[in-house]
């Protein structure tokens, strides 16, 4: 997984004005929906009823929850496809991101989405991937809302 990740950190940097080279690389854990999503849910308010598995869960960026950040992915792709490449990339956008300081300048944490959208969605047209996500400058807009 260090080498895909490594990849696509040269990825991210050839297609941003991002420094890349010399982060520390993050944790990456892949998981079952269900753990994934217990993830996800982790601090929602106890009175809030978290679902057993959230479908629309797919990775998830912690930069607090182990020394480098950690990712997390759904187990449901293998790592040679191109879409499980595409989620660790939109994660490690988000990892980018915290790494060069831009988290500090945002509103809300959800600013950094319509970019690592775009990039995911750049990625997939150069990787000759359908994108599976209909209008995804759409969602990247509602996702980056705070």
């Amino acid at each position: 997984m260090g080498e895909l990740v490594a990849a696509l950190l040269l990825w991210i940097g050839a297609h941003t004005d991002y420094r890349v080279a010399g982060i520390p690389l993050p944790e990456v854990r892949v998981l079952s929906a269900r753990e994934l999503t217990r993830e996800y849910y982790e601090d929602a308010p106890s009175t809030y009823t978290r679902p057993v598995v959230d479908d629309r869960v797919l990775a998830l960026y912690d930069p607090t929850h182990a020394p480098n950040g950690i990712i997390f992915l759904r187990d449901d792709l293998p790592p040679h496809d191109v879409l499980f490449q595409e989620r660790l990339l939109h994660e490690l956008v988000h990892h980018v991101q915290t790494m060069n300081g831009m988290n500090r300048r945002y509103r809300c944490p959800a600013q950094g989405e319509r970019e690592a959208y775009r990039l995911g969605g750049l990625f997939l047209k150069e990787s000759g991937v359908r994108d599976p996500l209909r209008d995804r400058e759409f969602w990247a807009g509602v996702y980056s809302r705070c």
